[in-house]
């Protein structure tokens, strides 16, 4: 969903029940975080709840209660798609298709695809920076199912809040980074989204995202029966970022990376200071907070317990600004 630039903005993000919200509010045309919420949704959001139609008013109202009690004044929002609930895909088309052309050649590459027909699923794409001198440019696809769009559009439309986009959470993620560190156009770097059942590894180039690939420990009944195991964990990690740098030609080693910044509600301190003494690279927790201004309307700064916690509702919330 694509809207106007504003002066402020809400972003919403729900993983299973932890409900997180964060407003980002434009001062002198600098963006600052003006407040931030954390709070618990009755139902874990998955695809069985999906299914559900009675739990959308219950959504609703713990997206209320959490916007009241925060005291929350920007009545714009984004809400964050889990990236499990979207199809992500980078296809090369002739640098010369624009306009009408270009979403019509798009719409063909997707239904070739997708089982189901195209009126079926909604479609958004961007274009990446193309090359000098290259004939093919890289086109970053994201294809969601309309039955889960139209649900979150229900949400919204029982809430104080204005539904203003929705978009994917390695994405939000990109925009925190992009925000926060910088980097050399021809660095790589990792992003890390440890959650409780699994984690995403996210690659961006420069600032610009390479690709994303989540991981489920339950395709692997040796990491299930071990999950709770950091150390465990760790080699998971290790294993799967080595076979992707290797897969995409993009070196030999973890160290061939620029660095890897890890958040979400699955990381602590403990799997980040064993991934540090395993590889020769910088590794650290993503702080949404780094460069980007971070007080009440009072002027109190707000110290989150937990900065990387809040990596996707800052990036949602700065979609736009």
């Amino acid at each position: 969903m694509a809207f106007a630039a504003t002066n402020g903005m809400v972003g919403i993000s729900i993983r299973d029940t932890a409900l997180r919200m964060a407003e980002v509010t434009q001062v002198a045309g600098e963006s600052r975080i003006s407040r931030l919420s954390q709070g618990r949704v009755r139902s874990a959001l998955n695809f069985t709840s999906l299914q559900d139609h009675t739990l959308i008013r219950r959504y609703a109202e713990d997206i209320n209660r959490l916007y009241e009690t925060a005291d929350f004044q920007i009545s714009s929002g984004v809400f964050i798609l889990d990236s499990k609930m979207v199809t992500i895909k980078k296809i090369p088309v002739d640098v010369n298709l624009q306009g009408d052309r270009l979403r019509n050649h798009m719409r063909w590459e997707v239904e070739q695809c997708m089982i189901n027909p195209l009126e079926q699923y909604v479609v958004d794409f961007a274009p990446l920076p193309a090359e000098d001198g290259k004939e093919l440019a890289q086109i970053v696809v994201v294809v969601a199912r309309r039955s889960v769009i139209d649900y979150f559009k229900e949400i919204f439309q029982n809430t104080d809040l204005q539904l203003r986009a929705i978009d994917v959470d390695v994405f939000a993620a990109q925009r925190v980074f992009s925000g926060n560190y910088g980097g050399g156009e021809d660095e790589y770097v990792a992003l890390l989204d440890m959650r409780k059942d699994g984690f995403q590894i996210s690659l961006f180039k420069g600032a610009t995202f390479y690709f994303s690939q989540d991981v489920d420990y339950q395709n692997d009944e040796q990491v299930e029966a071990a999950k709770r195991d950091d150390e465990h964990l760790v080699r998971h990690v290790s294993k799967e970022l080595r076979r992707l740098i290797i897969d995409y030609k993009l070196g030999k080693s973890v160290e061939d990376l620029r660095a890897i910044y890890l958040y979400g509600d699955g990381v602590n301190d403990r799997i980040v200071e064993a991934l540090q003494n395993t590889h020769n690279v910088r590794i650290d927790l993503a702080n949404p907070f780094k460069k980007i201004k971070l007080a009440s309307p009072g002027g109190e700064a707000m110290t989150p317990s937990q900065p990387e916690t809040f990596v996707i509702p800052v990036g949602a919330a700065l979609k736009g600004l």
